[in-house]
C-alpha cells in the first residue's frame, strides 16, 4: 500500500510543484532561481509541520505518511533543479546569486523544517 500512497501522491507534488513554479516565475523576474528557493524552503517548512502533526498530533498511518512525506513532498521539492539551476548560475558567472543560492537554499531550508516543527508542536498545545 505504501507504494500506492507514494505514486499518487507524488504525481500530485509534482504538478504542485510544476504549477507553483509556474505561477512564481509569473510573479518574479530575476536571474536568481526563485521559484525553486520558493519551492524548496516552503517544502522544507511543509516536511516538518507535516511530521510533528502525523506523529505527535494525528497520529497518520505510516503508509500514508510515507506517501505525503516521500511522494508528495518528494514530488514536490526539486534538489536536482536547485544544483543545475546553482552550476548554470556559476557557468554564467553570475557568482553572487550562484553563491547566494547555494547558501541560502540549505540554510533557510533547514530554518524553515524547524519553524514547522515549533508551529505544528504549538498548534498541538492549543487542541
Amino acid at each position: 500500500m505504501s507504494f500506492f500512497y507514494i505514486g499518487v501522491f507524488g504525481m500530485l507534488g509534482v504538478y504542485c510543484r510544476y504549477f507553483s513554479g509556474f505561477l512564481i516565475n509569473k510573479i518574479f523576474s530575476s536571474p536568481f532561481p526563485m521559484s525553486t528557493f520558493l519551492i524548496n524552503v516552503s517544502g522544507s517548512f511543509l516536511i516538518g509541520f507535516f511530521y510533528v502533526l502525523s506523529v505527535e498530533k494525528l497520529h497518520i498511518s505510516h503508509e500514508l505518511r510515507l506517501g505525503i512525506m516521500v511522494g508528495f513532498l518528494g514530488g514536490f521539492t526539486t534538489f536536482s533543479s536547485y544544483t543545475l539551476e546553482a552550476v548554470k548560475l556559476l557557468e554564467e558567472g553570475k557568482l553572487m546569486y550562484a553563491f547566494s543560492y547555494l547558501f541560502l537554499s540549505p540554510f533557510v531550508g533547514v530554518i524553515l523544517t524547524f519553524l514547522g516543527i515549533i508551529i505544528a508542536r504549538k498548534l498541538i498545545i492549543l487542541n
